[in-house]
């Protein structure tokens, strides 16, 4: 018997386990209801105890309602339910044999008979490769050994009860060999699925880096490049002063691209920084900046917001702090960033300040907006430390 084992399961194959569910059960309410018209017609006189048979009957029905309804709902069929199922139909058709005032086994009378075959569909179909030809072969012999009478009369119903011991096994073959195809092939579109959307996935994460050394490249060349480019050309003299500034704030925007890693997810917030650093020593505020191991791709607005947090801190140095001099770092981990603005100025008292002051108002707001936290440790003459953060 072809049977596979327990699939793993991707969308399609989950698709494929609710498609066999629902069509054993449509499967099974037909075998079922074969046998309904049966005690209209009179036909219960056929028993020895026809309220016994009839209550089994009904139990039957109930236990198939039970059993379909409960796998249709978790979408799945649980092996110990499929393992009773097939004791049930084993116990059918040991029984209902049994209770027939005449030999039963090919006629009408063993309505057991058909939902039995339902059963070792299922088990065929659901089990694992053993388990499944272990309840197959149960069935078959259940059903040969309540076909004793019929088996010993002689070729005529021993010709019938072996047809229909074969058609249960045929089924259950047929049974195991379309569902394994269909998980297959399920399978292999889960798989196909799967590495079409990782293709994906690295093709945008190559252009993402592609477009970010095209961005930075830009950046270069507007700062680092051009600095160079003049002063090799001798359009720029680099004994001046003013020479020797731009080429250190060159320098500060070059070492923040550099000590933020080696052009990773999260370049675009150390440029980001770095352009900021360059800004505000262009005004004469001389910032020493380090990045250490940012390494995770932030939110936009989450780098839009640090980034201007950063640049409303600095800012705060040059208008209050009485110094011209501040520390910037940037520390990556677990997903998230801290960001630290130190200065040695005049400082301030914190609690005292009014909330319309920029530092207090828009740095909070803009931070605390897209979930992240900051902190201002300051004291009179005692500098001013910024501290953002933000965790994912």
């Amino acid at each position: 018997m072809v049977q596979t084992d327990v699939p793993t399961y991707g969308k399609a194959a989950q698709r494929v386990d609710v498609l066999l569910i629902w069509a054993a059960g449509c499967l099974r309410a037909v075998q079922l209801a074969v046998w309904l018209p049966v005690p209209l017609i009179g036909g219960l006189r056929m028993y020895r105890l026809p309220g016994l048979v009839l209550a089994g009957y009904l139990l039957t029905v109930a236990w198939a309602a039970l059993f379909f309804l409960r796998a249709g709902r978790v979408r799945r069929m649980d092996h110990r339910w499929v393992y009773a199922d097939v004791l049930v139909a084993l116990l059918g058709l040991l029984l209902v044999p049994a209770a027939c005032a005449t030999s039963c086994a090919t006629g009408w009378q063993h309505f057991v008979l058909p939902p039995a075959m339902g059963a070792a569909i299922v088990v065929a179909g659901f089990a694992p490769r053993w388990p499944a030809i272990l309840g197959v072969g149960l069935l078959v012999a259940g059903y040969l050994v309540g076909s004793f009478r019929e088996l010993a009369a002689g070729p005529d119903g021993s010709g019938s009860v072996i047809v229909n011991a074969v058609s249960l096994l045929g089924f259950a073959v047929l049974a195991a060999v379309v569902a394994g195809y269909l998980r297959s092939s399920a399978a292999q579109l889960d798989d196909a699925t799967e590495a079409a959307l990782a293709a994906g996935a690295r093709e945008a994460a190559a252009q993402a880096r592609f477009d970010e050394r095209t961005r930075q490249y830009d950046a270069l060349h507007r700062t680092v490049l051009t600095t160079l480019s003049m002063i090799a050309r001798g359009r720029l003299d680099h004994r001046q002063d003013q020479v020797r500034a731009l080429a250190q704030r060159d320098a500060d925007y070059l070492r923040g691209l550099v000590t933020a890693g080696s052009g990773g997810p999260a370049a675009n917030l150390a440029t980001a920084l770095a352009g900021v650093v360059r800004d505000k020593q262009a005004l004469g505020l001389h910032v020493h900046s380090q990045f250490h191991d940012l390494s995770d791709r932030l939110p936009e607005d989450v780098e839009q917001a640090l980034t201007n947090a950063v640049s409303e801190a600095l800012t705060n140095v040059t208008k209050h702090a009485g110094t011209d001099e501040a520390w910037l770092t940037a520390v990556g981990g677990d997903g998230g960033v801290t960001l630290r603005v130190v200065d040695r100025g005049r400082g301030f008292r914190p609690e005292t300040t009014a909330t319309g002051r920029g530092l207090m108002r828009d740095l909070r707001h803009g931070v605390i907006e897209v979930g992240g936290r900051v902190a201002i440790d300051s004291a009179p003459e005692q500098g001013t430390m910024v501290e953002v953060s933000w965790r994912p």
